[in-house]
């Protein structure tokens, strides 16, 4: 018999144990991740636990994002690609089901509780869970993709599935001594949200809080699971890039540039970079974060010899017949996005955390 509890602060040490031993894990269902966000944005977090004969054989982490604007949803998990449930890695079939099942169902009676408008399931890491979400009315509404790049092949060939245009930029990079550095104090990671602000409103998107940054940059940097890099010309930060790592793979989460400074190419060197890092720390794969198709951003990544992978998010609505989501290529949001580029920086910086906590993308 599972039955599932929700565990508190005292058992965080328990639950990231569990998640590190997990199969099909990733770095975004720790505790901390919740723990950050809830911090920055006020989110209520749950942490949901399966247990069989009083041990700990599944978990689900939820996050409680309730917006005016944007609609009142459970979330697994928000600002990443990746959620759902995690599993024992020597539970067998029928187990692994009665598991994810049980969690499931208790996600549910928690959004019925609270009247939420529906749970938000990001694409899960087990394939189980896609299968039984599909089978007990969740809805895929919405289908993000990313890049999966194999680390354990040869940089050669790694090199040679690479474009030639982007090959070609790395290399124009690299001629105009555009330099990668990692980011090891506030000063520099100041100089990284700089950027992303002036970044952010060129592309008509609101801004997180620095105070994300930092608390992220605290907890992860320090345990060597994230990465902040700037790319600099003659000294001007001209663009960076965040990645996380858990022990197998580097996931991609954020990228700026410097508009100005385009031609030279500086996120094609800030990947290539990461690249050879992971090669050399023996990573297992690359990710380069969820893209929606036909976009600029989609086309650049493919260029990177990557095999492409659905992202698949799943929803099980509770009391609302609402069946569809917000677009961003629909025209009203191509507007707003118009005129929030407008928005100075400095109103940016103040309003924009709340709009950003409110979407939760």
């Amino acid at each position: 018999m599972v039955k599932v509890v929700f565990l508190s602060e005292n058992d965080a040490e328990e639950w990231n144990n569990f998640v590190e031993n997990a199969s099909d894990t990733s770095l975004y269902h720790v505790w901390e991740w919740g723990e950050i966000l809830s911090s920055t944005y006020g989110y209520q977090r749950y942490y949901l636990s399966a247990l069989h004969e009083e041990r700990m054989v599944g978990v689900l982490p939820i996050i409680h994002v309730k917006s005016r604007l944007f609609g009142n949803r459970l979330i697994s998990l928000p600002f990443c690609e990746y959620g759902g449930p995690l599993v024992v890695p020597e539970s067998d079939d029928r187990k692994r089901k009665q598991v994810i099942i049980a969690l499931l169902e208790a996600a549910i009676r928690l959004a019925k509780t609270l009247c939420v408008e529906y749970v938000e399931i990001r694409k899960p890491r087990i394939e189980d869970a896609e299968k039984l979400m599909k089978s007990r009315s969740f809805t895929t509404l919405r289908q993000y993709v990313t890049f999966r790049i194999d680390l354990t092949k040869e940089p050669d060939e790694i090199w040679a599935s690479i474009h030639k245009t982007t090959r070609k930029s790395i290399r124009k990079a690299l001629k105009n001594e555009v330099t990668v550095k990692e980011v090891e104090d506030e000063e520099q990671l100041t100089a990284f949200y700089t950027l992303y602000l002036r970044d952010m409103k060129r592309h008509g998107s609101p801004p997180h809080k620095y105070a994300l940054f930092k608390i992220l940059f605290d907890f992860f940097q320090a345990s060597s699971q994230m990465r902040v890099l700037l790319a600099e010309y003659k000294g001007t930060v001209i663009g960076g890039r965040i990645v996380f790592c858990d022990s197998k793979s580097i996931f991609c989460w954020n990228s700026i540039s410097d508009i100005r400074y385009r031609n030279l190419n500086p996120n094609n060197l800030l990947l290539w970079e990461t690249i050879e890092w992971g090669l050399r720390n023996h990573y297992f794969r690359l990710e380069l974060g969820r893209t929606r198709k036909e976009t600029t951003i989609y086309d650049f990544k493919k260029c990177w010899g990557g095999e492409e992978i659905p992202l698949i998010e799943y929803f099980y609505f509770i009391r609302s017949k609402k069946r569809t989501l917000p677009d961003p290529t629909q025209r009203k949001y191509r507007y707003l996005a118009k005129v929030w580029s407008l928005t100075p920086i400095s109103l940016a910086k103040k309003i924009g955390p709340k709009i950003i906590s409110g979407i939760a993308l």
